[in-house]
């Protein structure tokens, strides 16, 4: 099978959404599909990315925060109207609203020349890995600051591009049922082409360590073997409140260390610096920075928690690498379709509820459950779920 895969991020660099396309791509060609992928690609990025069987055409990401469907999206929907003279894939599978103008080509001819377009022949799968509305009612809820640039224009196109791709997809893929159900809420998506496949996990990369080798990482990260150790990995932006974990360092021991890994808003970090140093917590908090995603393992490894006080989230493979590694996951803004052992709620975000959650699961440890995680969790498994919304849609 010829698969053709729309997305606006694609390694390097690693953070964002990129790391989960790369690996259900790499899962897929271990079915023997091959893959064309159109993506973004910031320059001097370095060398790409190139999985076997995997064919990348890349566009330069947009120039202006926020404004990717007025840019980049129109460069790659003509580059994508001269593609198709001469390539036919069997299904297009796009993520996110990088596509928005494809939808609305395909949205076109579906009402006027339906006919006579080979193109809607073609089975397209959309991707969604959160709604938009979904993540702006949660922000206005709890009263979070929305930029203008997001308010104005990236979040209303984005609406835009939901809409358009609930009105022409032959399937609607979510990353958790409450993501399914917003979008039949919000854009009257139809339940009978909407399915449920969530974030894998690359297993042989996020996997449990020995006490030598989690000593030794510890060491390089100028953290003690008899620290208690706290991880945030991801984007550190406004709605993932990691200004609350800092706070909630003041109300927890000394000996319990704060790791943040990843890059971040440059107004948000200047926010936590602020916390960390009227609040006395240099030597508490270790700021990692971005870590590239082959690496980011030995972060989840040497920890004793990882912490994710989201205000709103789709599905984030952080905590699903989390609990891979062994390592329970305090977590908040989504859950998880079943319950797995060593993944726990926060009931509020509250600093100091944050820290006694923190506190009662470091001092009463129970186990993960790891087999759980190999057996559902498996981005091999995830690709054969995804296969069969291909087969549905291809029989239709």
């Amino acid at each position: 099978m010829k698969i053709l895969r729309i997305v606006y991020d694609w390694p390097p660099p690693w953070y964002g959404l990129a790391p989960a396309p790369y690996e259900m791509t790499v899962a897929q060609t271990k079915l023997g599909h091959t893959v064309d992928v159109f993506c973004g690609r910031w320059p001097r990025a370095g060398a790409i990315e190139q999985p076997e069987n995997v064919l990348l055409r890349t566009f330069v990401r947009e120039p202006f925060a926020g404004t990717v469907t007025l840019t980049t999206s129109v460069l790659m929907f003509l580059y994508y109207l001269k593609w198709r003279r001469d390539n036919t894939p069997d299904v297009i599978h796009a993520h996110g609203h990088f596509g928005i103008w494809i939808f609305l080509y395909r949205l076109i001819l579906r009402k006027f020349f339906s006919r006579w377009s080979k193109e809607i022949k073609i089975p397209m799968v959309v991707h969604f890995h959160n709604t938009v509305q979904g993540r702006w009612d949660s922000l206005n809820e709890q009263g979070m600051d929305i930029k203008p640039v997001s308010r104005y224009l990236a979040y209303p196109m984005e609406k835009f591009s939901n809409n358009l791709a609930v009105q022409t997809a032959d399937a609607l893929i979510f990353v958790r049922e409450d993501n399914k159900n917003e979008a039949i809420k919000f854009y009257k998506a139809e339940p009978s082409k909407c399915y449920v496949v969530e974030t894998g996990v690359n297993t042989k990369l996020f996997s449990p360590v020995g006490n030598e080798e989690k000593e030794k990482s510890r060491r390089e990260l100028d953290l003690d073997l008899y620290d208690k150790v706290i991880l945030n990995n991801g984007s550190m932006v406004e709605r993932k409140n990691i200004h609350l974990l800092v706070e909630a360092m003041q109300f927890l021991p000394n000996n319990y260390k704060l790791l943040l890994v990843g890059p971040g808003d440059p107004e948000y970090l200047l926010k936590i610096d602020d916390i960390i140093q009227k609040n006395n917590l240099k030597n508490r908090v270790v700021k990692a920075g971005y870590t590239p995603y082959p690496q980011v393992s030995i972060a989840f490894q040497v920890s004793d928690i990882f912490v994710l006080p989201s205000s709103f989230e789709g599905l984030p493979k952080v905590v699903i690498q989390s609990l891979a590694c062994g390592v329970p996951a305090l977590v908040s803004g989504f859950k998880l379709s079943e319950q797995v052992e060593g993944l726990y709620y926060l009931d509020n975000l509250d600093p100091q509820n944050i820290a006694q959650s923190i506190k009662n699961i470091i001092e009463n440890p129970k186990p993960v459950n790891i087999a759980k995680i190999l057996h559902f969790y498996t981005w091999d498994e995830k690709a054969k779920q995804v296969e069969k919304v291909y087969e549905i849609v291809k029989n239709k």
